[in-house]
């Protein structure tokens, strides 16, 4: 359920010294005197509540302080579900609909005011429960809290679930009464011990409970930090506006069971993350792929070189803000940071034609990291707009006029590979669906299907002055997102249309998707798991109000083949099933498909275990820092 925005990968001028004065006194100070790792961020967190949580950018931060049932191995491809709070896999009975989950003992909270002081006089904490869960569940369920996203993948599967968020409906706001309604699937056998039923067999569910979305949330958080603002405690997030604004949460109500506290949290300026003095004993993996035996770059230091050390082995990891990818480039260059994607005008002078780093780079102790991720880019449609929605051959028209491999090579220096389905090409059935028909560029193709279009719309009377309307484009703010902006005004002002382009920063992009206040935009899909699925349901009809079918996309034929594959098990049957809604989707074109990324990362010698899992958040435990090589380098402390 990972939406996420095309995050520059553009600087926007020469590169000098004159910023770094500037960026030196901003970047922030540790007074931990541990190890400190120097990040940035460029797109705004929109949530710190895992309920609420449904982008990639929120998802990195709070994986890092919330924990799941089941989490991803870290190092083993193919990807392997693994229990994180969990005491084992879940007993699963024999018709596919009761799950009965052991909960690990002695998991602990962190330390919080939620839970008292104790003799100390420190904030106490407690052991994760059962009932914990089932919080969970309920407040991913509740009609008052904006949980689209993650509702999705509950709504219509847990007995009972849909028919208590109606009755969530009645009560007001801070009425936290309705958290002690009974769900008839959900129950805590005993404090350790969870019984989840099914209204139908859910294969994938497995991957929705390695959601950190699903994170158990204490009751006495709920009742201590999401109160009413005048209870007299002071300084308190009031419910209602934290619902409607969920960016506004306050750190200290991150109450989770992670290897990080978050320590501070200044939207739009800067995240802190301490190491959690309580963390029980968990260690780096030790088992992985056979390659994770050799190190990028250095043979003698492998992935496994951790192997069953205690995590996490940073102790603190500060998160700026910092929009540009020019600034962020300047703090690589000169040490402040320890990690960076590569910018546009650099790359060339980084990066060799094979797509390999060059000598001068390797030699100042710099590694090159390539990865894709089983994600696509594209520019949806929203299907209920009156002109977009009502012109089947306009939407094919512009998905036929964009030069998707010209965005790739001038925008992007070859870093994607061009989107032909609406799966990512590691999944099953894309090979077997094929390209679709217009998600090709053919401009003399393009012409004839905007004729086409005009005919439609002329029918319904939807022509402005014998043309068809300027059409609205939103996206994000930034320099990457106007060279975006004036490239697709040439796309596809060369067949005739015209573009009005509306900038937004990222909460405020979801926010208007939401409200169906759009009518085309830019903005991605991050598989939440490994199967087609994921991506087919963003189309479903049954999803537009749960917030994850966006393009508002209504087809009752594609609805009833995913009402038939959402219970099936993984056989070849289910493949073909996922064949054929892929190509209806090629088809109908509800989105225009651009690009799958490859992303290339930069890291200095000084940082181990840098392996991007394609799936999975919340490893940051693993990452560890060689101090005195940092020091040695040049790099900040």
């Amino acid at each position: 359920m990972k939406l996420f925005y095309l995050v520059a990968v553009i600087a926007t001028a020469l590169l000098t010294a004159s910023p770094l004065l500037l960026l030196k006194g901003e970047f922030g100070e540790s007074d931990t005197g541990g190890v400190v790792s120097w990040n940035t961020y460029s797109a705004a967190v929109k949530s710190i509540d895992p309920a609420t949580c449904g982008d990639v950018t929120s998802a990195t931060i709070q994986a890092n302080f919330y924990e799941g049932l089941y989490n991803y191995h870290y190092l083993k491809r193919p990807l392997e579900v693994e229990p994180q709070l969990a005491d084992g896999m879940p007993d699963v009975s024999a018709d596919g609909l009761v799950y009965t989950i052991r909960i690990k003992p002695g998991m602990l909270y962190h330390r919080n005011s939620c839970f008292g002081a104790g003799a100390d006089g420190r904030p106490s904490t407690r052991t994760v429960r059962a009932d914990d869960f089932i919080l969970s569940f309920k407040r991913i369920a509740d009609y008052h809290i904006n949980t689209g996203l993650a509702w999705a993948f509950l709504a219509d599967r847990i007995a009972g679930l849909d028919g208590y968020r109606e009755k969530t409906r009645v009560y007001k706001t801070g009425d936290f009464s309705r958290y002690d309604l009974p769900v008839e699937g959900l129950a805590a056998l005993d404090s350790v011990t969870l019984r989840v039923t099914l209204t139908a067999p859910f294969p994938q569910f497995i991957y929705v409970l390695a959601m950190h979305t699903c994170a158990p949330v204490p009751r006495e958080a709920v009742d201590y930090w999401l109160t009413t603002a005048d209870d007299g405690r002071g300084g308190r997030t009031a419910l209602a506006e934290h619902e409607r604004n969920p960016e506004i949460m306050e750190p200290g109500a991150a109450v989770g069971t992670g290897p990080y506290l978050l320590d501070t949290w200044k939207r739009k300026w800067k995240i802190i993350l301490k190491a959690n003095p309580d963390y029980r004993d968990e260690f780096y993996p030790s088992e992985g792929q056979p390659a994770d035996g050799e190190y990028p770059g250095d043979s003698a230091v492998g992935f496994l070189a951790d192997a069953g050390r205690r995590v996490p082995f940073i102790s603190e990891a500060r998160f700026r803000y910092m929009e540009e990818e020019y600034a962020n480039w300047m703090l690589f260059l000169s040490k402040q940071k320890d990690i960076a994607s590569i910018p546009r005008e650099t790359f060339e002078s980084v990066v060799r034609p094979d797509k390999d780093l060059t000598d001068e780079w390797r030699n100042r102790g710099i590694y090159l990291l390539r990865f894709t991720d089983p994600a696509i880019y594209w520019i949806v449609f929203n299907m209920e707009d009156g002109v977009l929605g009502k012109s089947k051959a306009l939407r094919q028209a512009i998905c036929l006029s964009y030069d998707v491999e010209s965005e790739i090579e001038v925008l992007l220096n070859g870093r994607a590979r061009r989107a032909v389905n609406c799966v990512p090409g590691s999944f099953k059935g894309h090979r077997e669906a094929g390209p679709g028909p217009y998600y090709r560029y053919d401009r003399e193709a393009a012409k004839v299907k905007l004729e086409e279009a005009k005919k439609e719309l002329a029918a319904q009377g939807l022509l402005d002055k014998g043309e068809i309307p300027e059409l609205r484009f939103d996206l994000t703010d930034g320099a990457y997102a106007m060279r975006l902006a004036e490239f697709t005004r040439q796309q596809l002002g060369a067949i005739g249309l015209k573009i009005k382009v509306v900038y937004n920063d990222w909460p405020t992009l979801q926010r208007k998707v939401n409200n169906k206040q759009v009518q085309m935009y830019t903005m991605g899909w991050h598989a939440d798991y490994p199967d087609p699925e994921n991506f087919l349901q963003l189309f479903y009809s049954g999803n537009i109000d749960k917030g994850t079918n966006n393009s508002n996309y209504r087809n009752a034929q594609f609805d009833r083949l995913y009402e038939t594959i959402r219970t099936m098990q993984d056989t070849p049957e289910r493949t073909e099933l996922y064949v054929q809604m892929i190509r209806m989707i090629s088809e109908e074109c509800p989105v225009m498909l651009t690009t799958e990324p490859e992303n290339f990362v930069l890291y200095y010698d000084w940082v181990h275990n840098v392996k991007p899992h394609p799936i999975g958040y919340g490893y940051l435990q693993y990452r560890r820092l060689d101090t005195q090589l940092r020091a040695k380098r040049g790099g900040r402390g």
